[in-house]
């Protein structure tokens, strides 16, 4: 794993700096945290890598052109992917919050692009913007995690670059129904699918934040794996529901799609810190980074086109 700032931007091999800033990274994480990581993180991936991925993962928190604190679970998520990374031999990342990093020339390095628990406006510069979503439509991966969906958005304004949320499948637009620390159940959208095959069960309850998607979000483009279990989760009408989302029942919480010639995978777990060592759950991101890596093949159709919101085929 490779640390990036804007003082280092060179580094391409692990030396006495960069295994110290390692070191200073994590060391945020209590020995409880890490022995609950490592203990469920997966030692096999689900498809054997073509070649030696790298993955660009950024953390990145804005408001009002300022970085602020990001979410205190990021670096589990960090450390989670640092070791499924190493353990299975699927990819390598390379952590940095310097936004320089989109330079066509700096993303060429990369296979894929992760925005783990980004939020607010990254950048203003046009060119940097663009060159995300080039990336991507021509051919790179991208994998959002969490608060991925609240990036390029600042409330009040949600459309700050509108060609984001469009690549992404949505934006995070609404508020939160459920809170952290309440329990929700999820539900298996597609249950033949190598992206949810790690759950054993259809439903299962789970505690995590929950964002609100409206337009771009839709199921015409997105293909939808997991959803909120609206017959066993709370949907009490005091609750603070988008209206279309209550009328519609439809809270996507995972997707994959196809951007260009790219591929996209978003998670909306990952809120809190148990979410990362959650061994169902790694998979489940262990085979969506596979899959916008290209390495493993995944059924990427949009759900509207391959049956009905209630299941039926």
């Amino acid at each position: 794993m490779h640390i990036v700032n804007k003082l280092y931007a060179q580094i391409t091999t692990v030396g006495c700096l960069l295994l110290l800033t390692v070191s200073v990274l994590f060391a945020q994480i209590s020995e409880t945290e890490k022995a609950a990581i490592e203990q469920a993180a997966p030692t096999q991936a689900p498809a054997q890598p073509q070649k030696m991925r790298k993955i660009l993962v950024m953390n990145l928190n804005m408001r009002n052109k300022t970085e602020t604190k990001g979410h205190p679970s990021t670096i589990c998520g960090n450390y989670a992917l640092k070791l499924m990374g190493e353990r299975t031999g699927a990819f390598q990342i390379t952590l940095s919050n310097d936004t320089l990093m989109f330079k066509k020339e700096n993303l060429s390095q990369f296979d894929a692009l992760c925005f783990l628990n980004t939020a607010g406006v990254l950048c203003q510069d046009p060119e940097l913007r663009m060159n995300i979503l080039d990336f991507v439509s021509s051919g790179g991966g991208f994998i959002g995690i969490h608060a991925a969906a609240a990036t390029f958005v600042q409330w009040p304004e949600y459309w700050q670059f509108p060609a984001f949320g469009q690549m992404l499948g949505a934006y995070e637009d609404g508020g939160h129904p459920w809170k952290p620390d309440e329990t929700i159940y999820l539900q298996i959208e597609d249950k033949n699918h190598p992206l949810t095959e790690m759950f054993p069960e259809d439903s299962f309850p789970i505690q995590d934040e929950v964002f609100q998607f409206r337009a771009p979000y839709t199921r015409d483009l997105l293909h939808i794996l997991l959803t909120i279990d609206t017959q066993k989760t709370d949907m009490s009408p005091a609750r603070r529901f988008l209206p279309e989302r209550y009328h519609d029942q439809d809270f996507a919480m995972s997707w994959i799609r196809t951007y260009g010639k790219g591929r996209v995978f978003y998670t909306s777990l990952g809120h809190n810190a148990h979410i990362y060592w959650n061994e169902a759950v790694l998979k489940h991101i262990l085979s969506g980074i596979q899959f916008a890596l290209g390495d493993l093949e995944a059924d990427a159709r949009p759900s509207s086109t391959l049956r009905s919101f209630n299941g039926e085929k």
